[in-house]
């Protein structure tokens, strides 16, 4: 990690002295001027801001506390304590007063917006986990539920914990929103804007990448400066949004934050619902009715209708080829047209930020399955934004031997330069292949279903 001046907006990475002293060429400086000198090792930083009598207002943060001296500081004492800062001199802290420990204690008392905007709050898993249970002690208990011999009560036990899960998610985001409807105001400075690579792995899956804005603006609340970095309450502001995003937000930038009266550190720069959620839980809902109706009749009225027509059918296998083979088709539909659409797509040349394997392990049945997958990270730019990405062919999760995923990453090795495929709409969509040929195996699996379903009914008997 390295030190991070930046004036007015303007960043230097690893500066010099003579860096530090330019900053201060032409002094005394108009009021709002401002110079951030940021230690990434540690997370202080230094922040001198101009006062209009040609003084400069001059506020240390060690991570942990701030520090202020007893009086604003001339151009030459700004510029002698960020050389020593620089220099990494211990005696820096000497020119400040550092809050008392107490205001710390204060301070880690309160819930922290990180943990909050991460966490789910206690009712909520409750919730979650009551519904849980619920399922565990109808199971036991279903001869004394109505209709617990039917097929509602089993539908029932399958999808309460889903719809009770989205139910109490989008409840705990409305209330967000609601309580930052009462929040307090404040004029912020965006001091950092750019991307960031937020990295997730699921069990039994491969590690997958999002490009994220990572945003940091600065505001003051009763002369105590803050920082804070999420930008709405909806927390996601990436994918298609990405540059967008940043494009409202940048460095040096005015903006309006929003905070917490009783945490000041819980802040967001858009405290509103997003535009388009209510279009999109719409689509959510009608889908998951859909969905659970096409598995009612599946499960109510299919029985009866397939026996009626062909009395020898084998029904459970007839129903299952059937509907996954319609499943399947379904996919092979939908990878063909995003292959047609992606053989348009623009390329940007960009190099391979690490290349290797993943083991990936399955259990099932009391037996683990080890498998490979290649693990390359690579990073591009589009429009001036940088995004990173992990998928080598597109719309294919590729897992098998070591010997394989071993021969696909030796293809990208750490530090080549790759052409890599992007969707112009959403730049945070992108590959180094485009296969067509493993597509087609979709089809062949889902004529392959049919041909069963028809078989065990008996159609040609």
């Amino acid at each position: 990690m390295a030190m991070e001046l930046c004036i007015n907006g303007k960043f230097t990475t690893d500066p010099s002295a003579d860096d530090i002293g330019r900053a201060f060429d032409g002094a005394p400086h108009p009021q709002g001027w401002y110079v951030v000198l940021d230690d990434e090792d540690d997370g202080s930083n230094i922040e001198v801001t101009a006062r209009p009598e040609g003084t400069y207002d001059v506020t240390a943060d060690d991570g942990h506390r701030e520090g202020h001296p007893a009086r604003p500081f001339t151009a030459e004492q700004a510029t002698a304590v960020l050389l020593r800062y620089c220099a990494r001199e211990p005696g820096w802290r000497e020119v400040f007063t550092w809050d008392r420990e107490a205001d710390e204690e204060e301070e880690e008392s309160r819930p922290a917006a990180k943990r909050r905007s991460s966490e789910p709050p206690t009712w909520a898993v409750a919730i979650v986990v009551g519904s849980i249970a619920l399922v565990v002690l109808a199971g036991l208990v279903r001869q004394w539920v109505p209709f617990g011999n039917s097929d509602y009560f089993w539908i029932g036990l399958i999808f309460l914990p889903m719809v009770v899960l989205f139910v109490v998610a989008v409840a705990n985001k409305m209330l967000e929103v609601r309580r930052a409807a009462g929040w307090s105001t404040a004029v912020g400075r965006i001091v950092k804007s750019g991307t960031a690579a937020e990295h997730h792995r699921f069990a039994g899956e491969t590690t997958t990448v999002k490009t994220m804005p990572a945003v940091e603006y600065e505001f003051s609340v009763g002369g105590r400066k803050i920082r804070g970095d999420r930008i709405s309450v909806g927390e996601d502001s990436g994918g298609a949004n990405t540059e967008a995003t940043l494009r409202r937000y940048t460095v040096g930038a005015a903006v309006t934050v929003y905070y917490d009266p009783a945490n000041p550190k819980n802040c967001v720069l858009e405290r509103g619902v997003p535009e388009g959620v209510g279009k999109g839980l719409a689509i959510l809902v009608g889908g998951v009715i859909v969905f659970v109706g096409i598995v009612y009749w599946l499960v109510t009225a299919a029985p009866h209708l397939i026996e009626q027509h062909y009395p020898h059918a084998n029904t459970p296998v007839v129903i299952f080829a059937a509907a996954f083979g319609l499943l399947v088709l379904l996919f092979f539909i939908a990878s063909w047209r995003l292959s047609r659409r992606a053989a348009d797509w623009p390329l940007v040349r960009g190099s391979v930020l690490s290349s290797g394997t993943e083991r990936i392990e399955n259990r099932s049945d009391g037996r683990t399955t080890v498998t490979y997958a290649p693990a390359v990270e690579y990073g591009y730019r589009v429009n001036d934004v940088d995004y990173v990405g992990r998928q080598v062919k597109l719309g294919v999760t590729m897992s098998a031997s070591e010997s394989y995923a071993a021969g696909v990453s030796a293809r990208y090795p750490k530090g080549a330069v790759v052409d890599v495929h992007y969707d112009p709409a959403n730049p945070t969509n992108a590959a180094l292949e485009n296969p067509t040929g493993t597509r087609w195996l979709l089809l062949v699996v889902a004529i392959a279903l049919f041909a069963l379903a028809v078989q065990q009914a008996g159609v040609f008997s």
